[in-house]
C-alpha cells in the first residue's frame, strides 16, 4: 500500500487564466487580494506525480476539502510536450478519470481514479493531469467575472522502460542551455551557475522546471557574457550533478 502526504494548494478567486503547476510539494495559487474569507477553498492534494509502469492499469488521485463549504472539481487527464522550450497540453483518450467532475462536500475527501488504457509501450509518455476548482455561482457578484483555478501534477507512463537522462549545457551570449538527450524526463531545481573561482553568475533561473528527453530549455544572462570554464550546479532527479557547460563567450 501507498502512502501519501496531502499537500495543500489554496485556491483564490484569480485572474482568468489564472494556473499553477503542483509539483510533488505545496504550491500556492497566485491570488488578488480579497477581503472576504468565504470566498477562498482549499484543495490538498495526494500524490503531487503519477507514475505507471508495465502492466500497471490504474492509480488513484485523493482531492481533500478541507474548507467550510462544498467545493465543484472536474480531474482531466492531457498529453504533454514541450516546443520550443514551452510545455503544450493536447487532448488524449489514453486515459480516462473516474469520475471526472463532482461536487466534495466540506471536509470530505474524494477519490478519482487515474486509467491508462494503452498496453504498456517502450519509451515514456508525458501526460498532465489537471484539476480545476469550477465557479460557484454562490459567490458571483454583479459584475464580476470568476474564473475557473487549475492546478496540474505530472504523470508518466513506462518511464523505466526508456533511457535515462543525459544533459547537457552550454553557456553563451545567447544564456544558459540545458539539453536532455536521453529519453526520460528531468526534474530539475536549485540551479547555479559559478565561474572557475566559484563566483556566481548571475543568470535568470528559478524554481523547478522538467525537461522532456530530446528537448531542452534556456535561460537567460543577467549580467556580460563570462569567459573561462563554467560550472552548473543542480539537483536533477534527487541528485546534485556538477557538470561543466561549454562555454562559446568570446
Amino acid at each position: 500500500m501507498k502512502l501519501h502526504t496531502f499537500a495543500t494548494l489554496p485556491l483564490a478567486v484569480l485572474l482568468s487564466g489564472g494556473v499553477a503547476m503542483a509539483q510533488e510539494g505545496s504550491v500556492s495559487a497566485p491570488s488578488v487580494a480579497t477581503s472576504a474569507e468565504d470566498r477562498r477553498a482549499n484543495v490538498s492534494l495526494a500524490p503531487l506525480r503519477i507514475e505507471m509502469d508495465g502492466e500497471q492499469r490504474a492509480e488513484t488521485l485523493r482531492v481533500f476539502n478541507p474548507s467550510g463549504r462544498a467545493i465543484g472539481v472536474q480531474v482531466r487527464a492531457f498529453g504533454w510536450k514541450q516546443e520550443n522550450g514551452e510545455d503544450a497540453f493536447f487532448p488524449s483518450n489514453a486515459v480516462t478519470v473516474s469520475p471526472s467532475i463532482i461536487t466534495i462536500a466540506a471536509g470530505e475527501t474524494q477519490i478519482f481514479r487515474v486509467v491508462r488504457r494503452d498496453l504498456a509501450a517502450q519509451g515514456e509518455r508525458r501526460f498532465r493531469v489537471a484539476i480545476d476548482q469550477l465557479p460557484d455561482p454562490e459567490l458571483m457578484r454583479a459584475g464580476e467575472a470568476q474564473a475557473r483555478i487549475r492546478f496540474t501534477i505530472p504523470m508518466f507512463f513506462d518511464r523505466a522502460s526508456a533511457a535515462p537522462v543525459k544533459m547537457g549545457w552550454t553557456f553563451g551570449p545567447d544564456g544558459l542551455r540545458a539539453e536532455n538527450s536521453g529519453e526520460q524526463t528531468a526534474r530539475m531545481v536549485n540551479v547555479s551557475v559559478t565561474t572557475a573561482g566559484g563566483q556566481p553568475v548571475p543568470v535568470d533561473i528559478t524554481g523547478l522546471h522538467y525537461i522532456h528527453g530530446g528537448s531542452a530549455l534556456q535561460w537567460p544572462l543577467e549580467g556580460p557574457c563570462t569567459s573561462g570554464p563554467i560550472t552548473v550546479t543542480a539537483l536533477i532527479d534527487g541528485e546534485e550533478v556538477n557538470a561543466q557547460a561549454t562555454n562559446t563567450c568570446s
